[in-house]
């Protein structure tokens, strides 16, 4: 074989064994997570909802507005009400006044009300950075496919060159080289299309960053050490105190509990107050009346009686629904470190032993092929299988990564650094 071929195909060989390098202008997650919650639509939907919300704890404890009027007494046959005696001018002010606590009971309900509103906007904050992880993760696999087949169109590309050369001196057939010419257009049709299928990917990225579909898009990058070291009692222990949609199953058990103790204060009267003023037309205040009533709830048995049978079943309703709600984020937090689990021993299995030993075949099947003694079908079935163990290797990868974030949103926490 010509020393010349020879390099060339070592080298195209060599790509097998080198550590992949990520390109220098890299994505940064962090950057992408920090820009979906400043500037997602359904993220600030979510937030505003909440202020709204909270804007109506102050009006739940408020007062009814005061009624103020003016009556005219003793009005001659004539449409100007003005012509009635100075001293039949009256100002009336009446003000209704719950008693009993029936207020401050308001106010904890709707305060209540803002807290669900608190936890479906963390919920939704944890579901667009989920997203965007997935997304994340995805172009990375995009990204992986296309550098592992270009590496293996490179070492198709120079077995190709060699076959050309050794079917000149009739060392080989031409269906061998029919074979590995099949071999590098059916690669680089998948490339090709590999490349199409990136551009939508990046294009699912921007559209959760609220940004143009064709905004630019560096390379991502997947740190490959795998650092998750939580147990599963504190992640129960998260999940319980975190997990957005059980704290909304408790935020309304809350609710629940204050709409039935006001439901039970209803039973209690409350107070009309008012001030009557005469004479205010004579530019001075002459008699003044005052007036008390109190509502009578004299339908106890019926309207209230029902009122607080319907507190009660919405609240026992509630307890209920918190229950069934924490034993499915319970099974969810343990079916996903058990996948975690199962993930970091195939990453391990691939990154140690079986990517390692496909490396070792691959070379050795590329010292026999140069020598002579090797077969070009054993060359190409040992590629296929390094870069199929490869690809397998970085799906596990990804899997592991999309599973942690998949946990967080179970369990309501970003884990960082250390943290995992």
């Amino acid at each position: 074989m010509p020393k010349r071929l020879s390099a060339l195909f070592l080298a195209a060989a060599l790509l097998f064994t080198e550590t992949l390098s990520y390109p220098s202008d890299v994505l940064s997650l962090d950057s992408l997570i920090k820009e979906a919650k400043e500037k997602n639509p359904e993220i600030l939907a979510a937030k505003n909802r909440w202020d709204a919300s909270l804007a109506r704890v102050p009006m739940a404890k408020s007062l009814d507005a005061p009624t103020i009027g003016v009556s005219f007494w003793k009005i001659p046959n004539t449409l100007n009400v003005f012509k009635a005696p100075n001293d039949e001018h009256m100002l009336t002010i009446s003000q209704f006044l719950p008693l009993f606590g029936k207020l401050s009971t308001k106010g904890k309900i709707a305060l209540a009300e803002s807290q669900i509103f608190a936890s479906e906007y963390k919920n939704k904050e944890l579901e667009v950075v989920n997203e965007v992880k997935g997304a994340y993760y995805d172009l990375f696999m995009n990204y992986k496919e296309i550098e592992l087949n270009e590496q293996s169109l490179g070492l198709l590309e120079s077995v190709a060159g060699i076959s050309e050369a050794k079917y000149i001196t009739g060392k080989t057939t031409q269906e061998d080289l029919f074979k590995i010419n099949l071999e590098i257009a059916n690669l680089s049709n998948k490339i090709a299309n590999l490349k199409l299928e990136q551009a939508a990917k990046k294009a699912r990225v921007n559209s959760l960053l609220s940004r143009d579909p064709e905004s630019p898009l560096a390379a991502p990058e997947l740190r490959e050490d795998v650092v998750f070291n939580r147990d599963i009692t504190s992640l129960y222990k998260l999940t319980l105190e975190n997990e957005p949609e059980l704290l909304t199953f408790s935020y309304a058990i809350e609710r629940n509990k204050h709409a039935k103790t006001l439901a039970e204060k209803n039973n209690w009267p409350d107070l009309a107050a008012g001030i009557t003023l005469r004479g205010i037309g004579t530019g001075s205040f002459g008699l003044w009346d005052l007036m008390l009533a109190f509502t009578v709830p004299f339908w106890f048995w019926t309207k209230q009686k029902y009122e607080i049978k319907e507190a009660i079943s919405n609240l026992d309703e509630a307890k209920a629904a918190y229950e069934a709600m924490k034993n499915k984020a319970l099974l969810e937090t343990k079916n996903l470190f058990t996948d975690i689990a199962v993930s970091k021993s195939k990453i391990d299995l691939n990154k140690n032993n079986l990517i390692p030993m496909l490396e070792s075949s691959i070379n050795s099947s590329i010292a026999n092929f140069r020598s002579g003694r090797g077969d070009l079908m054993a060359l190409l079935d040992s590629e296929r299988m390094l870069i199929d163990t490869k690809m397998d290797y970085y799906r596990i990868l990804v899997k592991y990564n999309t599973d942690v974030a998949d946990l967080e949103k179970a369990t309501g926490t970003e884990f960082t650094g250390a943290q995992k």
